[in-house]
C-alpha cells in the first residue's frame, strides 16, 4: 500500500509541475487575444464561457466512471493527451476563433479528467495523507509557476506567445509516462454499464435531493463562482484597455504574485480543510475573491493595487482548488467520490452558459469598471450565505446513496 501510495503521489506531483506552464498561459490568452489580435468583447467572453461551459460536455466523460471504475487510468491518460495536442498547432494559426477552439479542447478534457484523478488519488492515498499531499503539492506547483514566471516576464516584450504555448504543450505530454505508472486495482467482476444521455444528470439530481449538505455547499459556490464570472471578462478588458498593462507585468501578475499569495495561503487551507469547515472554508475564498475584486478596482487610483489583487487572489484560489478537487471525497466517506466530482463539474458548466455572455454585453454597455463592482458583490454574497448556514458538523451525515 506504501508504494503504491509513493507511485501515485509521485506521478500526480510531476504531472502538475509538467503542466503549470501551460496551465499559466492559458489563463493569459485572452489578455494576449486582446492585445495583439484585437479580440472583441464578445470573443473575450466567449472565452471566458469556454472553460465551465465545457464541462457539460466533459461532464459525460467523467460521469461514466460512477459505474465504470475500471477505466480510471485509461480516463484519466486519455484526456490528458486529447487537452493538449491542439497546443502543438498554435504556431500556425492566426483567427481568434482557432485559437479559442484550441482552450476549449484543452477545458474539456482537462475537467472531464478530475473525477478520474481524484478518485485514483482517493483509492490509492489513504485519508489525512491526500488531504496533506494534495495541498502541499498544490503549492510546490504553483511556487514552480512562479520562478517559471521570473523566467519569462523578461523575455516576453516581442516574444512569440504561441510558440511558447508549444512548448508548454510538449513538455506536458511528458507526464504521461509517469501516469502510466500508477497501480490501479481493477475489479474484474465490476458491471460495466453503458451511461446514457440523461442518465448522470438524473444521478446528480437525485444524489443533491438525498444530499441536502452537498445541495448547500453548491448553491454558495455558486453564487461565489457567479461573481468570479463576471470579474474575469470585465478584468481582461480592464487591465488590456483601461490600465494598459504591459505583456510582463501581467506574466508576473498570474505567475509570481498570484503564485505567492497560492504559496502562503496554503499551510492555513490544509490545516482547516475537513468536512466539517467546508462551509466556513469556502465562504472565507469567496471573501477573498471580493478583496481581489476591490484592489483591482482600486488599480485606477494605482497600479500597486492591480499587483496586490493578484496575490489575494491567489490566496483565494489555494483555497477554492483544495475545496474544489476535495470537497468529492469528503462528502463521500467511504463512498466513491466520482459522482460528487462530476456534479461540481456539472454546476460550474451551468453557470458558464450565462453568466460570461452577460459579462460581455454588461462591460460593452456600461464599462468594465462596474462590472467588476458587481462581481464583487456576487463574491460577497455567496460569502455571506455560506457564513450564514449551520456547520456541517451541527448536521446530521446522511449515507451517500447507491445510484
Amino acid at each position: 500500500m506504501k508504494n503504491k501510495s509513493q507511485k501515485t503521489r509521485f506521478a500526480l506531483l510531476l504531472s502538475g509541475l509538467l503542466t503549470e506552464p501551460l496551465v499559466g498561459l492559458i489563463a493569459l490568452l485572452p489578455y494576449f487575444l486582446r492585445k495583439d489580435l484585437h479580440a472583441s468583447a464578445f470573443q473575450i467572453s466567449l472565452f471566458t464561457m469556454v472553460k465551465p461551459a465545457v464541462a457539460l460536455l466533459s461532464f459525460y466523460w467523467g460521469a461514466s466512471l460512477w459505474k465504470n471504475r475500471h477505466r480510471l487510468l485509461s480516463n484519466w491518460m486519455g484526456s490528458w493527451l486529447f487537452a493538449r495536442l491542439p497546443f502543438l498547432l498554435f504556431p500556425f494559426i492566426t483567427h481568434v476563433g482557432c485559437l479559442i477552439l484550441g482552450a476549449a479542447i484543452f477545458q474539456f478534457f482537462q475537467r472531464g479528467g478530475i473525477p478520474a484523478q481524484m478518485e485514483i488519488l482517493k483509492q490509492n492515498v489513504p485519508s489525512g495523507a491526500r488531504e496533506g499531499f494534495f495541498s502541499w503539492s498544490s503549492a510546490v506547483i504553483f511556487l514552480g509557476g512562479a520562478l517559471i514566471g521570473l523566467l519569462l516576464s523578461s523575455e516576453m516584450e516581442g516574444a512569440n506567445w504561441k510558440f511558447l504555448f508549444f512548448c508548454s504543450a510538449v513538455l506536458g505530454l511528458g507526464a504521461l509516462f509517469f501516469q502510466a505508472r500508477i497501480p490501479i486495482e481493477i475489479n474484474t467482476r465490476e458491471t460495466k454499464i453503458k451511461t446514457g444521455l440523461l442518465e448522470p444528470w438524473k444521478d446528480s439530481w437525485s444524489l443533491l435531493r438525498q444530499r441536502p449538505d452537498f445541495a448547500r455547499f453548491q448553491l454558495g459556490f455558486m453564487m461565489g463562482g457567479i461573481g468570479l464570472m463576471l470579474i474575469m471578462p470585465a478584468l481582461v478588458l480592464y487591465s488590456a484597455d483601461d490600465l494598459a498593462i504591459s505583456p510582463a507585468d501581467m506574466v508576473m501578475s498570474r505567475f509570481v504574485w498570484m503564485g505567492l499569495g497560492f504559496v502562503l495561503a496554503t499551510p492555513f487551507w490544509r490545516r482547516k480543510i475537513s468536512y466539517e469547515n467546508l462551509y466556513w472554508l469556502t465562504g472565507i475564498a469567496c471573501l477573498l475573491f471580493a478583496v481581489s475584486a476591490l484592489c483591482w478596482i482600486l488599480g485606477v487610483l494605482n497600479l500597486g493595487w492591480f499587483f496586490t489583487a493578484f496575490f489575494f487572489y491567489g490566496m483565494a484560489q489555494a483555497g477554492s482548488h483544495l475545496i474544489w478537487h476535495l470537497s468529492g471525497p469528503l462528502f463521500a466517506g467511504n463512498q466513491g467520490s466520482s459522482l460528487f466530482s462530476t456534479v461540481n463539474i456539472l454546476t460550474v458548466g451551468l453557470r458558464g452558459l450565462i453568466v460570461p455572455f452577460l459579462a460581455g454585453f454588461l462591460c460593452e454597455w456600461v464599462g468594465a469598471l462596474p462590472v467588476l463592482a458587481l462581481g464583487l458583490l456576487g463574491c460577497l454574497s455567496g460569502a455571506v450565505y455560506l457564513f450564514a448556514q449551520k456547520s456541517l458538523k451541527e448536521q446530521t451525515h446522511v449515507t451517500t446513496p447507491t445510484i
